[in-house]
């Protein structure tokens, strides 16, 4: 056990960033795990960052993952999960809610059951896991992006009671919002305290409405894979992610890694919905933090799942010119909302406190104010990685 002069940490002489501004040359005292203090010229015996020159940001938390550094948590196994959450550290995000992808039920149940073990143990130094976000596979043909066609599933038609079942981990859920029975899922799931989030769909205005009156209050990576305006029966009506921006009550996920989202766009929903409903997600892959050697990746765990490649800084269904997701880090895209003329304590904002705030864990995370846990990267004016403090104990 640690005693508490050990468990000690000094922040020192940093640019703090708060969710009102930056507290220019503070220090953070850190105890037994918490932010106890922030302040100047503060003095403890225990052990000292000098982050003189430096942004002082929480920990980023990353709501949409599949992995990264050739490892999918659909693998559902402690070494993929290891290194997958690595790479996660690596890059300055303290927290992630593990991803799964369209696939066969036994497969997803197998993710959650494997999830459900990996929070009731103790992974001290680790990434910390919030949970599990199922994207699919209840999703639309249209805009099914890189998920398995053969894989997808009406809520009308087909069972989703397994997510009930493991509702004490699961997140998220991303449904096509439009599909029959998807009000009544979205119900269903709110209820057990699941974020519902609209996409990969293929509906317009008001096909989707009766799921966003039932509870639905989030959106998947905002503009990919999502439905938009288009004409019918000699109208123009407007799709989700029109819909989206206007909707106060639905918070947003984009993922800025400048190829999904590029700056002027992302410049545009900002402004449409502030940085208080919109968060950055990397919806990275196992080829995340790999080099673009040519390698054929699988999108999750399945012998017949979606192949892809590294194309151009982001990740390739094979033979297409369909993303398939990200491999950029949540805090590389900060630095991209902040080089696309966003203030950097919104940018920040939007991969640390927002995000936290939709799966409800801002309580304890996502700031820097006294009482929270001490998850703070130190980074240099390129927002490169410098030191990172999780738990209260320096582990980069």
């Amino acid at each position: 056990m640690l005693t508490a002069l050990e468990e000690a940490v000094l922040i020192k002489n940093g640019r703090v960033v708060t969710p009102e501004g930056i507290l220019e040359c503070a220090d953070i005292l850190v105890e037994d795990g918490k932010i106890r203090k922030i302040g100047k010229r503060l003095t403890d015996p225990g052990e000292v960052i000098d982050a003189e020159g430096c942004f002082v940001t929480p920990g980023f938390i990353d709501i949409h993952t599949h992995g990264g550094y050739e490892a999918d948590f659909m693998d559902a196994t402690d070494e993929a999960w290891a290194a997958a959450l690595a790479f996660h550290l690596d890059n300055g995000t303290t927290s992630t809610v593990a991803t799964s992808c369209t696939a066969p039920v036994d497969s997803i149940v197998r993710f959650l059951d494997f999830t459900r073990a990996y929070m009731a143990g103790e992974h001290e130094g680790a990434c910390r896991v919030l949970g599990a976000h199922l994207e699919g596979p209840f999703l639309s043909v249209k805009n099914k992006g890189a998920q398995k066609l053969e894989q997808l599933a009406v809520p009308a038609r087909d069972d989703y009671s397994y997510m009930l079942d493991y509702a004490e981990v699961i997140k998220t859920v991303t449904i096509a919002p439009e599909l029959e029975g998807a009000d009544k899922m979205t119900r269903e799931l709110t209820l057990r305290g699941i974020v519902v989030s609209g996409g990969h769909d293929d509906g317009i205005y008001p096909e989707f409405m009766p799921a966003v009156e039932a509870g639905l209050s989030h959106l998947t990576h905002l503009y990919c894979a999502m439905s938009d305006l288009r004409f019918k029966d000699g109208r123009r009506n407007v799709g989700l992610r029109e819909y989206g921006l206007t909707d106060d009550r639905l918070t947003a996920e984009i993922i800025a890694d400048n190829r999904h989202i590029p700056p002027m766009l992302a410049r545009l929903i900002v402004r449409a919905k502030g940085a208080d409903r919109v968060c950055v997600v990397s919806d990275s892959l196992r080829a995340a933090g790999q080099p673009a050697d040519g390698r054929v990746y699988k999108l999750g765990s399945d012998e017949d799942a979606v192949r892809f490649v590294i194309g151009d800084g982001v990740a390739v269904v094979e033979n297409s010119a369909t993303y398939a997701g990200s491999i950029t880090p949540v805090r590389r895209m900060v630095k991209n909302l902040i080089d696309a003329g966003i203030p950097v304590c919104a940018a920040v904002k939007m991969g640390t406190l927002t995000p936290a705030r939709i799966v409800g864990e801002d309580k304890e995370l996502g700031s820097l104010e006294i009482g929270k846990h001490a998850d703070i990267c130190i980074l240099d004016e390129s927002f490169e990685l410098v030191n990172l403090v999780l738990n209260g104990r320096k582990v980069r």
